[in-house]
């Protein structure tokens, strides 16, 4: 299995406890959630008892209730005596169901109750199903040693308040585990297109791909190693029936359900100027929600791997800001959103065309420091510095003096020991070149810094370049110095 493998490890330790646990799995739609949790006890954990439920979207409590019966005879191959109606009554009959199961010897160990898409059975709180069940874990589960409950959904704003913090709430404080899943990285990603795609591509190809599906299992798993990387991305997006034209609406409306809007909205205002914007400018620009809401929204697209705060380095916390850190939003924002399905139909090898584009390739240089703002963890691997880490954000300077330059710092990282990285990324086709320009530029950002922001205090500043396949030495490489030049195949392994 690609990644995943400290999910795997925990709930593999669960296994050997000798104690009932709850726990709580949640992520993005299509992030592979459901796959994790079969592969775990159907394919490595065999020696357990597997029981699994999903909710259905969009039906009622009857027949919600329903299939929860006929999942129970799939599994287990028992029918009920009597007539069930209500969902406390349902949970009564898994409760025998499980014992007598037990006692018939023909299970001894873990018992693993496995209830998919839970915020679909609950969605209305209408019949009860959250509060049976609850009385259902505090009765039976947490009484005995042997069971182990996952209750697994998308809807990241009903699991967070229905479950993890709601306070008059029948689970509040009885969740023991929570396993946020999220994108696979950059390295995950190229290890699924080799090994599972068998795609025969280098790492820049896989680098294009991940700008534009980001680490989504379910994205990658559409690609077909037969079709070129802008054959596919134009059959996935931009032809009649392309499965990911209307897949950004069922994403937001997946994991935020009615709050779905306002959760969008941030994500077009944070992805309409370069380098984001802070909690008071969303403010000023979001005037339907108030501060202490529009917080709430922006945490949720922080939990589920949208955005990602970034701190003014050495600023009080009102200069953070926020930018969207999915390469899926970023491509589809810019790419996909403005066209229509009339506009669809009538296109023909759009993407082929576009691809070459000189405004494409200029996205793609911004889309590749998003990539590498998302991938810091393998950045700081590569760098060989993971551990020391005090802070990662950015810096700006803005003179007062019209005859004096700026400077602005994408991606400043500060260590321990007053030790700094300025990281330059660069996306280019061969070596990029440092010409006199860059490098004056690129000497005006450390003068800056240095003068205006550490203050000439002891230090130890390093330039370093992250590209697609390495920086030219040349005259102005030695001049500034270059401390390391970290190339994809660095990032990849």
């Amino acid at each position: 299995m690609i990644g995943r493998k400290k999910e795997i490890e925990l709930l593999n330790s669960l296994c050997e406890e000798k104690k009932s646990k709850l726990v709580v799995v949640h992520g993005r739609r299509r992030i592979g959630k459901t796959y994790l949790i079969d592969y775990m006890f159907q394919t490595h954990r065999t020696d357990c008892l597997f029981f699994k439920f999903t909710g259905s979207a969009d039906q009622d409590s009857n027949v919600q209730l329903d299939y929860f019966l006929e999942a129970i005879y799939d599994w287990f191959k028992i029918e009920p005596t009597k007539t069930i109606n209500k969902w406390h009554e349902a949970f009564i009959f898994l409760k025998r169901v499980i014992e007598q199961t037990v006692q018939q010897n023909l299970h001894k160990e873990k018992v693993i109750l496995f209830i998919d898409e839970v915020a679909w059975i609950d969605r209305h709180n209408k019949a009860g199903f959250l509060s049976a069940f609850g009385h259902f874990y505090n009765t039976y589960i947490e009484k005995n040693n042997n069971l182990i409950v996952i209750l697994c959904g998308s809807n990241a704003s009903w699991i967070k308040n229905k479950i993890l913090k709601d306070t008059s709430g029948p689970l509040y404080h009885r969740v023991d585990i929570e396993i946020p899943l999220f994108s696979f990285d950059l390295k995950e990603t190229k290890e699924f297109l080799l090994k599972e795609k068998k795609f025969d591509i280098d790492d820049k190809s896989i680098a294009d791909i991940y700008m534009v599906l980001g680490g989504v299992a379910k994205y990658l798993e559409l690609l077909d190693n037969k079709l070129s990387i802008a054959q596919n991305i134009n059959k996935l997006f931009f032809s009649l029936h392309s499965p990911l034209y209307g897949e950004f609406d069922a994403l937001f409306k997946s994991l935020f359900y009615d709050k779905a809007s306002i959760h969008k909205k941030i994500i077009d205002i944070l992805l309409s100027k370069r380098g984001g914007f802070t909690m008071l400018e969303l403010e000023s620009l979001i005037d339907e929600v108030k501060l202490f809401t529009l917080r709430n929204h922006i945490d949720e697209l922080i939990d589920t791997g949208f955005i990602k705060p970034i701190g003014r380095y050495n600023h009080a916390s009102k200069n953070t800001k926020f930018i969207v850190i999915d390469s899926f939003c970023l491509f589809f924002q810019k790419w996909v959103h403005s066209l229509s399905k009339n506009d669809i139909a009538n296109l023909i090898d759009y993407f082929e065309t576009k691809s070459t584009s000189h405004d494409y390739i200029i996205w793609q240089g911004y889309a590749f420091e998003i990539l590498c703002m998302a991938n810091i963890q393998l950045y700081l691997k590569a760098r060989g510095l993971s551990a020391g880490v005090k802070s990662i954000g950015y810096w700006d300077y803005v003179s007062n003096d019209a005859s004096q330059k700026g400077a602005q710092i994408d991606i400043l990282i500060e260590y321990i020991g007053n030790t700094y990285d300025i990281v330059e990324c660069k996306y280019y086709n061969d070596e990029f070149v440092i010409d006199k320009d860059y490098a004056s530029n690129l000497q005006n950002k450390k003068e800056k810094f240095i003068t205006n922001a550490i203050k000439n205090k002891k230090y130890d500043l390093k330039i370093i370049m992250l590209t697609t396949y390495g920086t030219k030495i040349n005259q102005y490489y030695n001049q500034i110095p270059i401390a390391k030049d970290i190339k994809l195949e660095d990032l990849m392994g």
